[in-house]
């Protein structure tokens, strides 16, 4: 077990070095402590533009090429500084304490001290200031203009509500949700112990589910389905088959059948490009892997993996399941499509390219509230307009 001495949280830093570091490792911290380092790393994460333009300054070397234990300990000090308010005797003393080798103690402290009286420039460019890729920025300014960028930039910031659907008893002490009934947001003061057929997810994720359960018909394929967020929806409305080529999240899936007690869902592990039998399905739903546009605020190590070769990689694969599930649509069936990318090539792009190859499906209305549809008929979530994580969904009937 790993020591650490009596200055006022420094195995905090500790256990937020570790989570930086992509370790396990977890110390016998108070929940308070642990909530702490979470939010370092966290922050970390997000802000890793913005802290290292700053971390340049005072650096002599190219910082990929320092030490990781360095580099993670700079990252962790100087994010306190700059992004936490921490007070700097605390965010200095307490993480230099924290780093691991004794040796590079010196620099670490010298560095951070530079940060502690560090002055940002009002001036800085939007990708440093609200830390995200140059290139992905630019693309948004271009889009949406720079005021309505920066909203998004800065909601993807935000740490994120915590909520889910009640398919049980609704939880007290509980706040209600934007456009759904039985969605709970919860009160992040005390511990929540999760009831059960209470399934954790944004309100986004669970219209989807709704609209997708609203949908007619009785056998079900969902491709992409591992955790399950969807599945908690299906489950009740006929036979449901949950496919997902990635076996340890369908290990979760497994768990979350056993805990929300899933009737007629059954999970296969298997790449949704070939679907392993030729049964037709009343309704098919293409939870297709995206670049997670939508949903940084929750997923805030995904815009440090995007780039436009990954976009146009995914875009292929997209369109491949897409293509492929909709031989499973029988003739009067429904298929959906749905992200959680707000990039129109990921979405409407695909939607265009698959109805050019496939004129016998023909567009229909998704089930959603009337202000977050398009006018041709798919959801379409802008976060900062509503409020909810983005997220994009289509349905089609096939014709008999």
């Amino acid at each position: 077990m790993r020591t650490c001495s009596k200055i006022r949280g420094t195995a905090s830093r500790v256990q937020a070095c570790l989570l930086l570091r992509g370790s396990t490792e977890k110390l016998p911290l108070s929940s308070e402590d642990m909530a702490f380092a979470t939010r370092m790393y966290r922050e970390a994460v997000i802000w890793r533009k913005r802290v290292d333009h700053a971390l340049c300054r005072y650096v002599r070397q190219p910082l990929d090429t320092l030490d990781a234990d360095v580099l993670c300990s700079l990252r962790i000090g100087a994010v306190q500084l700059l992004i936490l308010s921490t007070p700097a005797h605390a965010a200095v003393s307490a993480t230099v304490e924290a780093h691991s080798r004794r040796k590079t103690r010196g620099l670490v402290n010298a560095v951070l001290r530079k940060i502690a009286s560090h002055s940002e420039k009002d001036d800085l460019s939007l990708h440093v200031r609200y830390s995200h890729p140059e290139v992905l920025v630019d693309r948004w300014v271009s889009r949406y203009g720079k005021a309505t960028a920066e909203k998004l930039l800065d909601w993807n910031n935000q740490p994120p509500p915590l909520g889910g659907y009640a398919f049980g008893k609704i939880p007290e002490d509980t706040l209600p949700g934007l456009f759904l009934k039985r969605y709970r947001n919860i009160k992040r003061q005390g511990a929540f112990q999760v009831p059960d057929l209470f399934y954790i997810q944004d309100e986004s994720a669970a219209l989807v589910g709704r609209g997708m359960a609203e949908l007619p018909g009785e056998t079900v394929l969902e491709l992409g389905a591992a955790p399950g967020g969807k599945t908690a929806h299906l489950n009740g409305n006929g036979f449901v088959v949950a496919l997902d080529k990635k076996r340890k999240r369908m290990g979760r899936w497994l768990e979350n059948r056993e805990r929300m007690h899933w009737k007629d869902c059954y999970p296969i592990a298997a790449d949704s490009a070939r679907l392993p039998f030729e049964t037709e399905f009343d309704k098919v739903l293409v939870d297709a892997p995206c670049t997670n546009t939508g949903v940084y605020r929750r997923r805030f190590d995904a815009r440090w993996n995007w780039t436009p070769k990954l976009e146009q990689g995914l875009i292929r694969i997209q369109q491949k399941m897409l293509q492929e599930a909709s031989v499973a649509v029988k003739p009067g069936g429904v298929l959906v499509y749905s992200t959680c990318s707000i990039e129109p090539a990921e979405n409407i792009g695909v939607v265009q390219y698959f109805e050019r190859a496939n004129s016998e499906f023909q567009r229909i209305p998704f089930p959603a509230p009337a202000s977050l549809l398009n006018g041709e008929g798919y959801l379409s979530i802008f976060p900062p307009e509503a409020g909810l994580d983005g997220l994009f969904a289509v349905s089609w009937m096939r014709k008999s």
